[in-house]
């Protein structure tokens, strides 16, 4: 994508400020297009693709930037799925966090294979394949930076360490006020999380229950061995389980590579006209330049916030204080 761009033009997912509680919607529109795959295997630039061929909208871990309430909603998935806390999602469920959608990419949606599947048999599937060697590069270079970078670290590395220490069994609550040494060393980091109550202090949270659930192992290990055989074993697994689920004859595997003629021979849509280009979004140094923006507006939310407060505050000190003078 060329970086001539302006930023809301390259990422216009983080510009858009929707607050809709999904728990109120309904299915508007059918669900057609299930594309299961891992994150950094093209689903950004599928999901850009898609949205240019008329699948509006389609799904994608973008849409927490977009619609923020949705985090709460997927939080109470992966713990009922994978903690075995609350109620497992039904197709109701589905329909109202997914209602507005005729597509699904990435995750969080990936992470819920069997049960999209059975709740939309009708949907074409598209599996996403990648080498997986360099897949696992992709996801140190990206996920992995994110994810220990000073101003996410603090909550999402304590966040692992504590679904990590229960069964998947377990009733006791996650508890996200309890410093760990981390979190006390960088208590600007901590202040970043915790103020920023419209996005950060709920996406923060949910990344760290989303990975601790599928790659068991703290971000600390994800560039060791260990932590590598995890990551690869479960992308082995996730797609092996969508190929036991769904026949050849009903799945497409691709990538963004190959342009648009297998997608949309399998979508059974016109192919867009020879000089409008295959979007190939979202590479590694679009993702950083994406978390420095995605930075820049939590401070920004936390200014106009806590600014006028913080000032109020000072002017009753000074206040008080010019009256003992």
């Amino acid at each position: 994508m060329s970086t001539s761009l302006s930023e809301p033009e390259r990422f216009p997912e983080l510009f858009v400020n929707t607050n809709i509680d999904r728990r109120q919607c309904r299915r508007v529109v059918p669900l057609k297009v299930i594309v299961l795959g891992m994150p950094r295997t093209g689903t950004q630039s599928i999901r850009v693709a898609l949205k240019r061929l008329g699948f509006e909208d389609t799904y994608h871990m973008d849409c927490l930037f977009e619609n923020p309430p949705d985090i709460d909603l997927w939080h109470q998935a992966f713990m009922a799925k994978f903690r075995g806390q609350g109620k497992l999602f039904e197709k109701e469920d589905w329909d109202q966090l997914l209602g507005h959608c005729q597509a699904v990419c990435d995750l969080p949606t990936s992470a819920f294979i069997p049960e999209l599947l059975a709740c939309y048999p009708d949907a074409k599937v598209i599996l996403t394949p990648r080498d997986t060697d360099s897949w696992y590069v992709s996801c140190q270079r990206t996920i992995h930076t994110a994810a220990t970078s000073p101003s996410i670290r603090v909550r999402s590395l304590f966040l692992f360490q504590s679904v990590l220490s229960r069964p998947p069994t377990s009733t006791q609550p996650i508890n996200l006020s309890t410093p760990s040494n981390s979190q006390a060393n960088n208590p600007l980091s901590q202040i970043l999380a915790a103020l920023d109550t419209h996005f950060l202090s709920r996406f923060v949270p949910l990344l760290g229950l989303m990975f601790a659930s599928l790659f068991p192992c703290p971000p600390s290990l994800w560039a060791l061995p260990e932590g590598r055989e995890i990551w690869i074993d479960h992308y082995n697994r996730a797609h092996a389980e969508t190929r036991r689920l769904v026949p050849p004859e009903q799945r497409l595997e691709y990538s963004p590579e190959q342009g648009w003629g297998p997608l949309c021979e399998f979508l059974g849509v016109e192919k867009p006209a020879e000089d409008v280009k295959f979007p190939l979004v979202n590479d590694s140094g679009s993702f950083h330049i994406k978390m420095g923006v995605v930075k820049r507006h939590a401070v920004g939310r936390i200014v106009r916030r806590w600014l006028p407060i913080l000032v109020l505050i000072g002017a009753v000190g000074a206040a008080w204080r010019w009256g003992r003078i």
